[in-house]
């Protein structure tokens, strides 16, 4: 079973999250973003470290808000951690609803909250080798 809230190297990825879930027969709707590492002015990977117990707490606790907050039937929440090289995915969230309005809100929502404020911390290393630490949104 494919967890709904997902912190780790291995990557699970979409097709996955979409094959593990069989949604209600009201639901008209899903909504998948899918964050993919770009080479911006010469990065070449991304770093990604989490406080794991406090990210996955924090995670599950927007997941629980959208599902309150808007009239979806699921949402599922996966962000890797460790390097991610340019044009690979590291942050995943799969939202299903009755309706296409109400689950793209909520997947923009939970987009938006996990970058706010899950504690996972991005590094961006470039082709010369430095690296930079770069804040959340």
């Amino acid at each position: 079973m494919v967890p709904k809230v997902y912190l780790g190297v291995e990557w699970l990825g979409a097709e996955r999250v979409l094959s593990s879930y069989q949604p209600p027969e009201d639901c008209g709707a899903s909504v998948v973003f899918l964050g993919i590492a770009r080479e911006d002015d010469g990065v070449q990977e991304l770093h990604y470290e989490a406080f794991p117990e406090m990210a996955i707490k924090v995670m599950e606790e927007i997941r629980q808000e959208a599902l309150a907050k808007f009239p979806i039937k699921e949402v599922f929440i996966h962000h890797r951690l460790g390097v991610v090289k340019v044009g690979e995915p590291s942050f995943l969230v799969v939202a299903y609803g009755g309706h296409r309005e109400e689950t793209f809100s909520a997947c923009r929502y939970v987009v938006d909250e996990v970058k706010k404020r899950a504690p996972i911390w991005k590094k961006e290393v470039y082709k010369d080798g430095r690296g930079e630490w770069v804040l959340g949104a």
